[in-house]
């Protein structure tokens, strides 16, 4: 409202005027402004004076306007302190939680050097224990995942990264397990307790729940089926791969998959293995000279002699310690007779006759004895055999084959430079090997062939298990008589949760957590906190302050005693569960947390006063005080009765007002009867018997009724108390990390700073916005009816709230809802949303007592915070002038900058985009010559997810406000 100026002069008119009529009314007296001159002083004096009483005529109207807004029931909104998060950081070296006590005061500075001084709402501890890690975990879905937290993750639901649940466990036995080709492994399961040891064994042998491999050259390779005998599994493999030992050089078999939520305990596993048929050996040589067996070989020379030697290897089989081995031989004698079959004459005779020649016969020279030997790490030992003990001596009828049990101290050597599990023949004994006749029988193999079989299983030499993100490994086992080993272990049945780990106990009276929640979404059942105790995890008593996950906000968690340490996902810590009541699906998605913040608590811009005490004379009607700070925040006015009232009238009141009466007594004898008396708005609506006072909280004068209009206060003497806090104002505004100082010591504490801005403060509305809102209460009265009406209310009842839309037909989301109402609120910090939050829910909770209580009980009121588009732009422009290029785009953007914050910023909300401004602005920008093109684009926050739109149109975010981001100026 533009008020009137009745009477335009100022004080240079007013003299002005003085001097021309002095020289109308006094012709004799020049008046000329001299200082020497007594007249001059007395127009002076008068111009002043008149001046005055001009600028109080001028006031009338503004003053006339006032008195209509005081009886149209306006009331200037108190100041509001600035709030913010405060986190308290104890010492590396406490162990146990530092107290943190309601009031504790912090600062920091102003531009003036002035102290702003915050006062913390709440006790807390703050525990030095660290949050370290935290897991998504569903027990149904088999997901187990571990959270980033340098960056805003969804809670409940699964993450991108690895999920870290295995249930898988692993037997190790290098000797039986060292195979290659077709094979068949046995595995026989020993168990006590739960299911039996055959019931087992048919559950791991059902592929749908679990599956064998071994790893190989190729990665981990399938058995090609599993069958189950009473307790054992049979393992087929028919592939060509090889097993291949992992790092440690060790040979394994693993199971793979689940067997629901219980827990298989293995008391003891031993196996065996045997190939599918006969398998060649890996090499043959006649001391150090190899044999191909394709073509055949020698196995002592061409001619054997005692001591010549013959190397078997055959690493898959002669390494299997227990086992019984068939090596099988496939030998040709090779006959060599240098003698031939020309008569032989006796020439020792004087006389040769041809006719007494004789046929000589030769002596067949072979291997007629073999010693069989294997390597025991020091040396050469004799090897027990049986079967063919002597292949060699090519005597034999029918198949060659040597039988012989794998000693347990058999150990691999180098042959020929080659390492290797190896048996040798030796040679013994040749028959003949002297002759004067012989003919020689060499062996000559062809061929070897060998394969094994156990009379019973081997103990696994370890054991390692992989259940829910943790390991578990056994080594050296063959002794072990009852293992008790968990190779499968589900997770409990329990509701999708998070799991909080901490490097020490996070015990504290209370926990302060802090969830900086992105978006708003509201989760269909309840959440709840638990802690590990040792045994199980058991509620924790919470006071969720961010109404279940549903906007920025702490948890305070009640911790009387330590948490034990104890291993959960292969994590050792201490633990709590932040869990869902229900295994429902969340409709509306799930809620995002940018961070997590321990040792948090709210701290306001305010001091607490030294409590002051007046006196009141005999009826002192309209009786003001005048308090010795301000603005004046949470006033409590006592007042003693104790003059006023009877002795039964005061214990009445002391019975039915418990929390507004306070007695004082000696000797049984009542000395005070303090009674708290409530603030009213208005005294000129009060009654005569009204304990009541009005506040003026920016003057910090507080006034009493006249016994019309309230109360008058008793006689006394210092009867008259009063508490209050002050402080408030938008100077205490401060952004994140400025406030850092503590007022006094607060022992163990190292560090303290606002993790978020300081904001909310107001001060005193302006005269322009009296005007815009003050006489509108005469037509809501309080009651919000109309779409103006709701955006009235909250603008006067809530000036932190730079902008109010209030948005009929429409649900929270945008969306068209018939009988709905959205109230968007734009508060005066874009980026601190915990505070724009809590003023939604302020408001609402004044809205909803303000209109209609059935929409209000049917959940049909909305009041939401807008949704900020951050601005970004694209342009292409050409210049009159290229070499003053740079200071053109720089003045450009500046423009851009300005339009979208200031000119933009200054429209309601849903209409603040103007697309043909932005044109418009780089257009009339000097030295642009041609605007080729403009690409707008925003960036908003959907329930905690970051979207990137094309801005095309003017209203197509109607809950939308906006803020400037990057300009990018391009020159062509």
């Amino acid at each position: 409202m533009r008020l009137p100026v009745l009477d335009p002069r100022d004080r240079e008119a007013v003299m002005a005027q003085v001097a021309a009529r002095a020289r109308a009314y006094t012709p004799e007296w020049r008046y000329e402004g001299a200082e020497d001159d007594p007249g001059s002083a007395l127009a002076a004096l008068f111009g002043e004076m008149f001046y005055q009483t001009v600028d109080r005529f001028n006031s009338v109207p503004g003053k006339l306007h006032t008195e209509f807004l005081n009886l149209t029931g306006f009331q200037m909104p108190d100041p509001m302190p600035a709030s913010g998060l405060l986190q308290f950081t104890a010492h590396d070296t406490v162990e146990e939680p530092v107290p943190v006590p309601e009031g504790t005061q912090v600062f920091t500075e102003d531009e003036e050097r002035e102290h702003i001084v915050y006062e913390t709402q709440r006790p807390i501890q703050s525990t030095p224990a660290q949050l370290e890690e935290v897991f998504y975990v569903d027990p149904r879905a088999e997901v187990i995942q571990q959270l980033d937290l340098a960056k805003s993750q969804p809670f409940f639901c699964p993450v991108e990264g690895e999920n870290l649940q295995r249930h898988r466990f692993t037997l190790y036995q290098d000797d039986a397990l060292s195979l290659a080709g077709p094979c068949q492994v046995e595995v026989e399961l020993r168990q006590d307790g739960g299911f039996t040891a055959a019931e087992t064994a048919a559950r791991l042998a059902d592929p749908s729940l679990v599956r064998w491999s071994f790893p190989s050259q190729e990665g981990e390779e399938p058995f090609t089926a599993v069958r189950a005998e009473g307790n054992r599994l049979l393992l087929t493999y028919e592939g060509k791969a090889a097993f291949t030992p992992d790092e440690e050089g060790h040979y394994r078999i693993s199971c793979t998959g689940g067997l629901g939520s219980g827990t298989l305990l293995l008391d003891g596993v031993s196996l065996c293995s045997r190939p599918a048929g006969w398998l060649p050996v890996d090499g043959v040589s006649n001391g150090d000279v190899p044999l191909d067996l394709e073509e055949g070989g020698y196995c002592f020379g061409r001619r054997p002699a005692a001591y010549a030697l013959c190397y078997f290897r055959a690493d898959q089989v002669f390494r299997k310690r227990g086992a019984r081995v068939n090596l099988h031989l496939e030998v040709a004698p090779v006959v060599t007779d240098p003698n031939g079959e020309e008569p032989h004459y006796q020439f020792n005779q004087h006389i040769i006759d041809k006719r007494d020649a004789v046929a000589v016969v030769p002596d067949d020279v072979y291997v007629s004895q073999v010693a069989w030997e294997y390597f025991n790490g020091l040396g050469w030992h004799t090897l027990p055999v049986s079967g063919s003990r002597n292949p060699f001596s090519c005597k034999q009828d029918g198949p060659l084959e040597l039988v012989f049990d794998v000693p347990a101290d058999l150990t691999p050597t180098e042959v020929n430079a080659q390492l290797g599990w190896y048996i040798r023949a030796r040679v013994v004994h040749v028959e003949n090997e002297f002759s004067m006749t012989p003919r020689w029988v060499v062996p000559f193999l062809k061929d070897a062939r060998c394969t094994w079989a156990y009379d019973r299983g081997l103990p696994v030499q370890g054991l390692e298990s992989e259940n829910n993100g943790s390991m578990v490994r056994m080594e050296e086992t063959e002794g072990v008589e009852r293992l008790s080993f968990p190779a499968l272990v589900g997770l409990e049945e329990h509701p999708k949760a998070m799991y909080f780990r901490f490097d020490r106990s996070p015990n504290a009276m209370p926990l302060s957590l802090f969830f900086d929640l992105a978006g708003r979404v509201k989760l269909e059942d309840k959440v709840r906190f638990e802690a590990w105790t040792g045994s199980r995890f058991e509620p924790v008593r919470t006071v969720d302050l961010t109404r279940n996950l549903l906007s920025p906000g702490m948890m305070l968690l009640y911790l009387s005693q330590p948490l034990p340490q104890h291993t959960l996902f292969g994590r050792e810590g201490c633990w709590l569960r932040l869990t869902r009541s229900s295994y429902l699906d969340n409709t509306g998605g799930w809620p995002r947390v940018n961070a997590i913040r321990l040792n948090t608590v709210t701290a306001l811009q305010r001091e607490r006063a030294e409590e002051e005490r007046f006196s009141s004379g005999a009826y002192e009607a309209g009786k003001t005080l005048q308090l010795l700070h301000s603005p004046v925040l949470d006033p409590q006015v006592w007042v003693d009765e104790v003059n006023a009232l009877a002795v039964s009238d005061m214990k009445e009141l002391a019975r039915t007002q418990p929390d507004r009466v306070e007695l004082e007594r000696e000797d049984r004898i009542i000395t005070h009867c303090w009674v708290l008396w409530q603030r009213r708005d208005q005294l000129t609506l009060a009654g005569p018997e009204e304990r009541c006072y009005s506040l003026d909280p920016y003057e910090g004068t507080i006034t009493f009724g006249d016994g019309i209009h309230g109360q008058v206060p008793p006689q006394g003497e210092e009867n008259l108390r009063v508490r209050y806090w002050f402080g408030g104002g938008t100077r205490g505004n401060q952004p994140a990390g400025s406030v850092t100082k503590l007022v006094g010591a607060l022992p163990r504490i190292s560090w303290v700073e606002n993790i978020t801005p300081m904001s909310g403060g107001t001060d005193r509305l302006t005269p322009e916005k009296v005007d815009a809102i003050g006489s509108k209460a005469l037509r809501h009265r309080g009651r919000a009816a109309g779409v103006s009406d709701f955006e009235e209310i909250v603008s006067q009842s809530f000036p932190q709230a730079r902008h109010v839309k209030c948005f009929p037909s429409r649900d929270a989301s945008g969306a068209y809802a018939p009988g709905h109402v959205s109230v968007v609120v734009e508060g005066c910090d874009l980026d601190s949303r915990r505070v724009t939050e809590d003023l939604c829910q302020r408001i609402y909770d004044r809205l909803s007592q303000q209109c209609d209580c059935v929409m209000a009980a049917e959940g049909r009121l909305h009041v939401v915070a807008s949704t900020v588009i951050t601005v970004s732009s694209t342009v292409t422009v050409e210049m009159a002038d290229p070499d003053q290029g740079a200071a053109t785009q720089q003045a450009i953007a500046q423009r851009l900058e300005e339009l979208i914050n200031v000119r933009w910023r200054e429209r309601e909300i849903g209409q603040q985009i103007r697309i043909a401004q932005v044109w418009q602005t780089v257009r009339d920008t000097p030295n642009v010559r041609l605007v080729r093109s403009i690409l707008l684009e925003g960036w908003y926050d959907q329930a905690g997810i970051p979207r990137v739109v094309p801005l095309e149109e003017d209203g197509a975010f109607p809950y939308a406000t906006v803020r400037s981001g990057l300009h990018l100026i391009q020159v062509e």
